[in-house]
């Protein structure tokens, strides 16, 4: 994952802003630009309206070679005031000086925001540059200036130091992406575990492109609710730290699980999934009280949607290695 820094201070970008960002573009005004083979996918990802940003070519071409490195799930930061104020994942990109003028016209140079990308799981954010520049490496009085895309690693620093959340929400990708993720994956060896400020686990991304690439929505594996992919995150099923590499990028050692509580009570063993697929709870929990015991019974013999024959090993590992309630 990449940091996408957006400047928005000028009278053009605060305009932009507010008429493409704050107040998302119907989509059926954003189809017409767009090859018609990816229309449903659109609908499919971003429903009615979306919130789209772009930029333009920059002297000598600078800004869309920036804008080609940059790739979905990337989190873009808006900028102004020597503040960042706002974030979102990068959805989806294209190239067409067509949909810029359609949105946002051209500059009195003939220039327009041509290298447009659509932006979701928006979030309101208060980053003072200062601590941004703390993070970055960067002198005391550095100002944002200019669109730039910094690299994964100098990305992760910077996450991991400002406390941001990585996790991507619902990101348009085609088939012919989805499976260029999974012949990634599989070329992936060695130790999995990225060498930066933070251990970034190289498989988690692509595991995400191939389960939840390309919808807005999902079933959890635990509970079956059907919830926006922001709320989702995909968990390996036998702990990852007892995994060797291939278990690791084994697509059948992972779900997608929310993060309204199914997520932590299979990790930390509050509930299993037995030999049959069915969720069960856990022998000798203790703490919580009715509250708690509630909560599992809730999904105490629900199927698991993630169990199968190829997931069965893993979920046996997960019974047969409870935690230690304490």
């Amino acid at each position: 994952m990449q940091l996408v820094l957006q400047p928005c201070g000028d009278s053009d970008a605060i305009e932009h802003y507010v008429d493409t960002i704050k107040n998302p573009v119907p989509l059926e005004r954003i189809l017409p630009f767009l090859p018609p083979s990816e229309h449903e996918r659109l609908r499919a990802t971003f429903g009615e309206a979306v919130a789209v940003w772009g930029v333009t070519p920059g002297k000598t071409g600078g800004n869309a070679k920036k804008w080609s490195r940059m790739q979905l799930g990337d989190m873009a930061m808006l900028y102004r005031d020597k503040r960042f104020f706002f974030k979102g994942e990068v959805a989806y990109k294209v190239h067409s000086p067509a949909l810029a003028r359609e949105l946002w016209q051209e500059r009195a140079d003939g220039a327009t925001w041509e290298y447009v990308f659509f932006l979701n799981d928006l979030e309101s954010v208060d980053i003072d540059v200062a601590r941004f520049n703390a993070a970055a490496g960067y002198k005391d009085n550095n100002i944002i200036q200019g669109f730039n895309v910094l690299l994964p690693d100098h990305s992760a620093a910077v996450m991991e130091a400002l406390n941001i959340d990585p996790s991507v929400g619902g990101i348009l990708l085609s088939d012919d992406e989805i499976s260029a993720a999974k012949d990634a994956l599989g070329q992936l060896d060695g130790d999995l575990d990225l060498p930066a400020t933070t251990r970034r686990r190289a498989e988690q991304a692509l595991l995400r492109r191939i389960r939840l690439g390309g919808k807005r929505s999902a079933p959890c594996a635990i509970c079956a609710r059907d919830l926006p992919v922001d709320l989702l995150v995909i968990g390996h099923i036998r702990k990852r730290h007892s995994c060797d590499s291939t278990q690791k990028r084994d697509e059948s050692n992972v779900m997608a699980v929310c993060t309204l509580g199914c997520d932590r009570l299979f990790e930390n063993g509050y509930i299993y999934v037995d030999q049959m697929g069915v969720v069960r709870a856990s022998d000798g929990v203790k703490g919580g009280g009715d509250e708690l015991g509630s909560v599992i019974q809730a999904l105490a013999g629900k199927q698991c949607l993630a169990w199968s024959s190829k997931s069965a090993p893993y979920f046996e590992w997960h019974q047969e290695h409870p935690r230690r309630f304490l």
